[in-house]
């Protein structure tokens, strides 16, 4: 979908009955994030269906969790801390219509009730801070393309494997060696584990096959649009920090909840 700025309106455009599906999460987002306090979500100020445009409020002066990373901001893993937990914040309270749950493919639903509504494409580089107000804010209430734009319920795995996976796949080449995705992981796995009382992050084993063969995935999707010369070097520094996720990864298929159970104080 195409995003174009006019005015204070940030204007996207696709298919009518995605938009409005956006339009709904983004509703329901917002008063979630009101309720909460702990982010904002841009409001929408007009769908048109038969147009294929939905207009949303534009924010000025967002610096993304990607950029702040790559800035070395000093407040950045108290964001991707916070950005956990409003994820699970989300995961608790966003609930659609019927006619508006689309199942994620069948190897990232649960078999028992612990699906959720979802944000669909929750990454580092749709969580931003704005700047004049302090606040967090989230962008992008449409699925991922790479899982066709249309999922909006699924294991609550999903957003936050494919937020760590961001964090990992973002790592700029000249930066590989400096980035500190581990650590700013492990503050947005902490956050999420605090919020979400009632639930615990130990289901690492069923679902690290699954995000490592999207993070493949997305690694040669994103090459293939490399100038030629650029593609190798994408593609060694991205299996360099591919290793690390799947290191990263087996470290919580090992420990399980404890280590959250640890840091949230239980």
């Amino acid at each position: 979908m195409l995003t174009e700025y006019i005015g204070n309106i940030a204007r996207k455009k696709g298919v009518g009955p995605l938009l409005a599906i956006e339009a709904a999460k983004t509703k329901l987002a917002h008063k979630i994030g009101q309720a909460s306090g702990l982010f904002y979500v841009p409001k929408v100020l007009n769908l048109d269906e038969e147009r294929g445009v939905l207009d949303f409020e534009r924010l000025r002066g967002l610096s993304t969790l990607y950029q702040l990373a790559i800035d070395k901001d000093a407040r950045s893993l108290e964001l991707y801390e916070k950005a956990g937990q409003a994820l699970a914040v989300v995961h608790e309270r966003l609930v659609l219509p019927d006619e508006m749950k689309y199942e994620l493919p069948s190897e990232w639903m649960n078999s028992s009730d612990e699906n959720v509504f979802i944000h669909g494409d929750f990454a580092c580089v749709n969580v931003c801070l704005h700047e004049p107000s302090g606040q967090l804010v989230i962008l992008d209430w449409s699925a991922a393309p790479l899982i066709g734009r249309t999922p909006t319920f699924g294991s609550p795995y999903f957003d936050v494997l494919w937020f760590a996976s961001c964090v990992f796949r973002g790592a700029p080449s000249k930066k590989v060696f400096s980035w500190n995705a581990e650590e700013m992981t492990d503050a947005f796995l902490r956050g999420y584990a605090k919020a979400a009382s009632d639930k615990k992050l130990n289901r690492f084993s069923d679902y690290l096959p699954k995000i490592c063969r999207l993070q493949r995935k997305m690694i040669w999707c994103l090459a293939r649009r490399k100038y030629p010369l650029r593609a190798p070097v994408y593609i060694f520094s991205q299996m360099f920090m591919f290793i690390r996720f799947h290191r990263f990864l087996r470290k919580y298929r090992r420990q399980g909840s404890r280590i959250f159970a640890k840091d949230s104080g239980q």
